[in-house]
């Protein structure tokens, strides 16, 4: 095969750059990146758009600084725009140096990217590295959508990240740069078993390719299905996300659990990956399929309310029929209760808003704030407001009994977040009046105008009046 034939082919029928595109080739030095970056030098003058290379030294071996020289040197003589920085030995981590030094090296992309103005960027993934990469993930594990393995294009800073050499074996690429006689480095930590990676690449592959010598197309077939398969179940699956799910005023996501249960089954997993994707701003997929089944799990459950523990320090809780994602909220500062509401006074609750007590004859102009009638010799003052505590009671209207207020909690399905942020309001003696926001006690009467009565105001918003 003609590799820089079928190359130029491809570009023209995918039409994956335009002549006026802005590209970065990200060039390591590699036999791989080394014909990527020659095939565009190649590219006829109405196909090829202004590209520059971009490589990072990561001062992990000793040939990494000639490998930076060559290159420098090379698209000086080139005439090909050439930005570089080094990773510091003082910024590699102990461990997980593989995915620290990817992550140094797509921020420096992004960087140059957004400098030069760039709206494409293309690496030197090829077949052998969408082998690798499926049979990692089957391996190890994942959302279904990472099974589909590497794609062509997807979305990059402000354009696209381009990977034009995967439907070409290592080997055509070998051969090809034997033919053109091109100079590359190979870096030796590719034999070590030490990596993951390559444990697949050395010992793993080669048997397969000998079961069939066209595996790589077929691995590419493979990708391209499940990708296209995906593509049209994401329709569907983002029409039932718009149907359950909403953002909240403060930015959460928040789920209908019933809506959800009324799904067809097929669905909800693929609802709940697609949600876990948006919690994470569809970044690097922190989140696996135990995740996504613990999700659903908390959905389904007959316990009204729960929460689990998810990476990047997320939690996902369920308050009744109700599913959102939050973090760890920050410190409250404490407010000193409980605390005494004398006749003409305000009281500001540490939730916002405030609570008033007055007679009826010196507080006149309710509006719409919620207020509760006492008679005066009902109750003895001053009042206390303070959080609920374990036992607390109240009497309700319209029974003669008392009720604890945990249960009015239940009934009333508070979330168990804002419990904790609720008050209630009790006499001098201990009798709660009431349960601020949710409850009046049986206490609470109608207006009378032959009676000295308290009004207890609840302003929300905290205007006084």
């Amino acid at each position: 095969m003609d590799l820089f034939k079928d190359f130029l082919q491809l570009c023209q029928k995918q039409f994956y750059w335009k002549k006026s595109s802005r590209m970065l080739l990200a060039v390591s030095g590699g036999v791989d990146s080394m014909v990527l970056l020659d095939l565009m030098k190649r590219l006829p003058k109405e196909l090829k758009p202004w590209f520059a290379v971009v490589h990072v030294n990561h001062q992990l071996r000793e040939a990494s600084v000639k490998e930076a020289v060559f290159l420098e040197q090379f698209c000086q003589q080139a005439e090909i725009p050439f930005f570089m920085t080094k990773w510091e030995t003082s910024q590699h981590p102990k461990a997980s140096t593989e995915e620290a030094a990817r992550e140094f090296r797509y921020a420096f992309f992004k960087t140059v990217f957004a400098e030069q103005q760039a709206t494409h960027l293309l690496t030197a993934h090829h077949g052998d590295d969408q082998i690798e990469t499926i049979l990692m993930r089957l391996v190890r594990g994942g959302s279904l959508e990472s099974m589909a393995g590497i794609k062509a294009v997807r979305s990059f800073s402000s354009g696209l990240l381009v990977r034009p050499l995967l439907p070409y074996t290592k080997e055509q690429l070998y051969q090809y740069s034997d033919e053109q006689q091109l100079h590359y480095f190979e870096d030796e930590t590719n034999q070590s078993s030490v990596y993951t990676r390559n444990r697949y690449r050395n010992q793993v592959i080669p048997l397969l390719k000998e079961e069939n010598p066209q595996l790589v197309p077929h691995f590419s077939d493979f990708s391209t299905d499940l990708q296209d398969v995906l593509a049209v179940a994401q329709i569907e699956v983002q029409r039932q996300l718009k149907r359950i799910s909403k953002k909240t005023t403060d930015g959460r996501l928040q789920l209908d659990r019933i809506r959800y249960l009324e799904m067809d089954q097929s669905l909800q997993r693929l609802v709940v990956q697609e949600l876990l994707m948006m919690v994470y701003q569809q970044g690097d997929h922190l989140f696996q399929r135990q995740h996504i089944q613990a999700v659903h799990d908390l959905l389904i459950s007959p316990h009204p309310n729960g929460q689990i523990d998810l990476p990047g320090q997320w939690i996902a809780k369920r308050r009744y029929d109700t599913l959102f994602f939050t973090l760890p909220e920050s410190v409250k500062v404490s407010v000193k209760e409980p605390k005494e509401l004398h006749l003409g006074e305000w009281i500001h609750l540490p939730q916002g808003g405030k609570v008033g007590l007055f007679t009826t004859d010196t507080f006149l102009d309710i509006g719409h704030q919620k207020v509760m009638w006492v008679n005066a010799d009902s109750v003895e003052l001053p009042l206390v407001i303070r959080r609920r505590q374990p036992g607390d009671r109240m009497s309700l209207k319209g029974t003669g009994g008392t009720k604890k207020i945990k249960d009015v909690l239940i009934d009333q399905k508070v979330p168990l977040e804002q419990r904790d942020e609720l008050r209630v309001v009790c006499d001098a003696e201990g009798k709660v009046l009431c349960f601020l926001g949710y409850k009046d006690s049986r206490l609470s009467i109608e207006r009378e105008t032959d009676t000295i009565q308290y009004i207890l105001i609840h302003s929300q918003n905290g205007n006084e009046s």
